[in-house]
């Protein structure tokens, strides 16, 4: 074997190690998301977190961002600023406000679970929208999955918000078909880049309903449509030492470590290796909520976060060995 074809794999293999330190890193960062939201949940208020976190987490993004529009010659012009701003209202105005809504009324523990199950309704929608094959283990971890959101919201004894139940599954649904569409644009922009775009747009559309929410004439409509969450929003208030520091975990932390994290991962592995997070977070969430907001995790729940784990076992093991398999077809001299 030729000396070249050795440094080749050595770099390979240091890559690919270097790719699941970041999806173990990555994993245990976003399994604190809905841990560290839940608990300053009652210092600021549903906006004021939301707002801030796309809107700081963004522009600490901005400067990889140029950087890979820079590498991949992109040039952003009117045409790019409309689809951001379709995909900044999917993953931010929607999916994000769906998942603050849903800390707020429910345990993070199953919040967290239920969030997990997204690549597999990605699956769900990447054959529908990008007509990509349904295999067999798609469907039978879809299939997982449901019955481990029956487990989670225990029909016969329900212990959890309805309300924050559909808006967990309206934020898994949102942010799967985010993922999806992006999957179109990612090889254009980059993922970094695509994130950071997608925060700030999305940020700054939130930011043009809340604005006007200071004027009591807006609030009071606000108030009787239902969206008393854009009404009154204080940027200014419920800031402690405390909850400064953690509101700075949210937004450094989680949101732009995490993107950061994700996107080596999928460098040095593979997107499909990446989704492993997903595997890993739902125990780990339950583990952060039982320690750090004392939350009771009851056998039901266990039950349903083991089924959301069997799901992405069934859904990611198989594509795994497959790829193992292939390498080391692909190494034989």
């Amino acid at each position: 074997m030729s000396t070249e074809r050795v440094t080749g794999q050595r770099e390979q293999l240091r890559r690919r190690k270097l790719g699941y330190g970041c999806i173990a890193a990555a994993a245990l960062v976003y399994s604190t998301t809905e841990v560290s939201i839940k608990s300053v949940s009652d210092v600021f208020s549903t906006m004021q977190i939301t707002v801030l976190r796309v809107l700081i987490g963004g522009l600490f993004l901005l400067p990889f961002a140029l950087r890979e529009l820079r590498r991949r010659k992109v040039r952003l012009d009117g045409r790019d600023l409309r689809y951001f701003l379709c995909m900044g209202f999917i993953c931010v105005a929607l999916q994000i406000v769906f998942l603050q809504l849903s800390i707020n009324a429910m345990d993070a523990s199953a919040t967290a679970a239920i969030y997990s199950g997204n690549p597999i309704f990605a699956t769900v929608f990447a054959y529908f929208i990008l007509k990509e094959p349904l295999l067999k283990r798609n469907l039978a971890a879809l299939g997982l999955e449901i019955v481990g959101i029956l487990f989670i919201l225990n029909p016969l004894h329900i212990q959890i918000s309805l309300s924050g139940f559909l808006f967990a599954i309206l934020s898994t649904l949102t942010f799967a078909l985010y993922g999806t569409f992006s999957r179109i644009s990612v090889p254009r922009y980059g993922s970094v880049a695509m994130a950071c775009l997608v925060l700030l747009t999305g940020g700054a559309e939130l930011l043009a309903v809340t604005l006007p929410g200071e004027i009591p004439a807006v609030a009071s409509v606000f108030d009787r449509v239902g969206l008393g969450i854009f009404s009154r929003v204080d940027f200014t208030a419920g800031y402690t030492v405390k909850s400064t520091l953690i509101l700075a975990y949210i937004c450094l932390v989680v949101t732009v470590g995490g993107y950061l994290l994700l996107a080596k991962a999928v460098e040095c592995t593979s997107a499909t290796e990446a989704s492993f997070i997903y595997l890993f977070k739902p125990i780990i969430a339950a583990a952060f909520s039982a320690v750090l907001l004392h939350e009771t995790i009851s056998l039901n729940r266990i039950i349903g976060i083991g089924f959301f784990t069997a799901a992405s076992v069934t859904a990611i093991l198989p594509v795994f060995l497959e790829m193992r398999r292939s390498e080391r077809e692909g190494g034989r001299p």
